[in-house]
């Protein structure tokens, strides 16, 4: 009969590395000093595998739907970078899905394509790395009621301030109460293409003088936008 010892969990922390390890040598951990050190050659051991190349047990394969004319999408807060990508389509299929490489293009590039917004299926991507903080401390307010659908954000203080004040990108998110909301452009005090609900929260409906809060999300660029008729999902 075989017999577990009823534990689901096992995460050991430093200290219990250390007093392990020094068993293994047949001798004890008995000074500060012999937990300093193992702690110094630790963070060395760990130092040479970072440099001898990418830790496998690092890396995941992950997949966001992509949404028809939508160019940008949020990643989550601890990717570090993206080594391939794919569009995929027919991703529920499992005899005919078609899988077609993701071109990786520096910010330099994408910023030269004249028309982001242009759709088909997406061929390139750029990466924009962002530290996943919010700024909540300093913010403009909307000048309209924002329905649950709309598309364009009027914003402006009472000063009329316009969102260059809070340092907006032409391209990013914002936070309204607990939605978090992309854009793709900016026009005087008018957030333009906006997309609802991004990184799992519900689009809502939100009051006039509503605060609206900068997001520093890492997200992903496709070009072409994904265009209508076709499942597109994004695999990496």
């Amino acid at each position: 009969m075989a017999y577990t010892s009823g534990i689901s969990t096992f995460n050991l922390d430093l200290t219990e590395l250390v007093e392990e390890a020094f068993e293994r040598c047949g001798t004890q951990s008995r000074t500060g000093y012999d937990m300093r050190t193992a702690r110094r050659s630790m963070n060395l051991m760990t130092i040479e595998w970072a440099n001898k190349g990418i830790n496998l047990w690092t890396i995941e394969e992950c997949s966001i739907p992509l949404v028809t004319n939508q160019p940008i999408y949020v990643l989550p807060t601890d990717t570090i970078d993206i080594l391939d990508a794919v569009t995929r389509t027919n991703n529920a299929s499992t005899t005919n899905q078609q899988d077609i490489n993701l071109s990786r293009i520096s910010e330099s590039t994408y910023s030269t394509i004249p028309n982001k917004l242009t759709t088909g299926r997406p061929i390139q991507m750029w990466i924009n790395r962002q530290s996943g903080n919010s700024d909540l401390t300093s913010y403009i307010v909307t000048t309209t009621a924002v329905s649950a659908t709309a598309t364009t954000i009027t914003l402006g203080t009472a000063t009329n301030a316009t969102p260059t004040q809070l340092n907006l990108p032409s391209t990013g998110f914002i936070q309204l109460e607990s939605e978090i909301i992309a854009y793709t452009n900016i026009i005087g005090n008018q957030l333009l293409n906006c997309w609802r609900a991004q990184n799992g929260t519900t689009a809502t409906t939100h009051a006039i003088s509503t605060p609206v809060y900068q997001q520093y999300l890492p997200c992903v660029n496709v070009w072409p936008a994904p265009s209508s008729g076709t499942t597109y999902t994004l695999v990496y």
